[in-house]
């Protein structure tokens, strides 16, 4: 991915919308989804170029220039290390921070939005081992790198420079700051190097057991402006490092990766290939921090890779959030290839679902407010992924009788919901033909997994 050149825009053959649309992808199918957060990186960062371009008094000059010169560094790390420049563009707060640069009005909000961009490209760099020296402007006295971690500082701009491996954050004629160290990725981990620093003032991300998945607490894009949440609730916010800090989140993922590998290895495969970071969600002022009727979980259509969870119940929980969201990703992802729906939003649209529907509401089991077609279609995939999850988890040998039981309530009522979801999709005349094609192979492993012995129904 070239980030000033043009590339061919990556396909979907039928046969793997067929299989990710039984919601089990193989291996060669988790790439091209790969290729297509790819595919949305270069057009933001394409749409953003063009906008400075075409209107360079959207910002002031000294804006322009800068911008100028961190176009130029990421372009230059992008040629000194493809693979390592795409995964650190495809970490999840990279397209917050894209997106956030779209929406900006022009002036002190865009100026602003580019600060971020300044930052972006530096991590770029950082990842590459490219070496360089540039002053970035700190927002609220805070320089976030994506995917790398955060400098809090009293300073309006802190110098980076790096070179031979390490990198130092500086403030001007401050004492103190930032080091950081470029050490070579360990086995299962991350694509890429892993930057580890110290200091006062830094702060960073860590990594999460089993799996190339950060915990990310730090980065102040990694939950959009006013939370998320269900439109009757109060939005969640992201959570502070202290009530991350009381919570075993690196326990919790090891052992919900168990119950994954347990039940079936390939949604332990589909969680290492597609998400990159776990960020916790606060609790609301409502519910507590350990209310069971608090708990919620969400993903951004502007940062595939993310999962956003409040504290888990048990591994069980958190195993099923994980392969909820991930599906609810995996067709954000297919919809970029291939438009299931007519009113398709395109890579630039933040969140998963847009308000402005317009078309039918419906109601559906899983949710009590009604949802348009577009929330039909997520809401019925992530729990026909479940109902395959807990169907299988029932049916295994090594789990406990009483979770087996579980597993089977479990999938009884994701197997109904769907059931009862499907005909929406298949009577709607808002699917594309590619989106009716996808609904008809979700109707049809729907009907396999009824048909399968050692479940039986009601």
């Amino acid at each position: 991915m070239a980030a000033t050149g043009v590339t061919e825009p990556t396909r979907l053959p039928g046969p793997a919308l067929a299989r990710l649309a039984t919601t089990r992808p193989v291996p060669g199918d988790l790439a091209l989804l790969h290729r297509a957060v790819e595919d949305r990186r270069l057009v933001l960062l394409k749409a953003l170029h063009t906008r400075l371009r075409r209107y360079p008094d959207a910002v002031r000059p000294e804006a322009r220039r800068a911008f100028a010169f961190h176009w130029a560094l990421l372009a230059r790390a992008e040629s000194r290390h493809p693979r390592a420049a795409r995964a650190a563009l495809g970490y999840p707060t990279v397209g917050a921070r894209l997106v956030a640069a779209l929406r900006a009005p022009d002036g002190i909000g865009l100026e602003r939005a580019l600060t971020a961009f300044g930052a972006t490209a530096s991590a770029v760099a950082l990842r590459t081992g490219t070496s360089f020296s540039a002053e970035l402007a700190t927002e609220g006295g805070v320089l976030a790198l994506p995917g790398v971690g955060v400098f809090h500082t009293t300073a309006p701009w802190v110098r980076l420079t790096a070179r031979r491996g390490a990198a130092w954050l500086a403030p001007p004629r401050r004492p103190g700051g930032a080091v950081l160290l470029r050490l070579p990725a360990r086995s299962g981990g991350a694509p890429g190097p892993i930057l580890a620093g110290g200091g006062p003032g830094w702060r960073q991300p860590r990594r999460l057991p089993g799996a190339g998945v950060w915990l990310e607490d730090v980065d102040p894009y990694r939950v959009p402006a006013g939370g998320v949440g269900l439109p009757t609730g109060t939005p969640h916010t992201a959570a502070d490092r202290v009530e991350v800090g009381a919570y075993p989140w690196a326990d919790r993922w090891r052992a919900a990766l168990a119950v994954l590998l347990t039940a079936d290895p390939l949604r332990a495969l589909e969680a290492r290939s597609l998400l990159r970071a776990v960020v916790p969600l606060g609790a609301t002022p409502h519910d507590g921090p350990a209310a069971a009727g608090g708990r919620l979980s969400a993903t951004t259509r502007a940062a595939p890779g993310a999962l956003l969870t409040t504290r888990p119940g048990s591994p069980a929980e958190l195993a099923a959030v994980i392969v909820h969201e991930t599906h609810h990703t995996e067709l954000d992802l297919v919809d970029d290839l291939v438009p299931l729906l007519h009113d398709a939003t395109g890579p630039s649209e933040a969140l998963r679902l847009p308000t402005g529907a317009g078309g039918a509401l419906h109601t559906v089991g899983w949710r009590a407010d009604p949802r348009p077609v577009r929330g039909v279609l997520h809401g019925t995939y992530a729990h026909l992924a479940l109902a395959d999850l807990w169907a299988r988890l029932a049916r295994g040998t090594t789990a406990p009788a009483h979770v087996r039981e579980a597993a089977r309530e479990r999938y009884e009522r994701c197997w109904e919901q769907v059931g009862q979801a499907l005909p929406v999709l298949l009577n709607s005349s808002e699917l594309t033909y590619a989106g009716r094609e996808f609904a008809i192979g979700m109707s049809e492993y729907h009907r396999s997994l009824g048909n399968r012995p050692g479940i039986p129904h009601g």
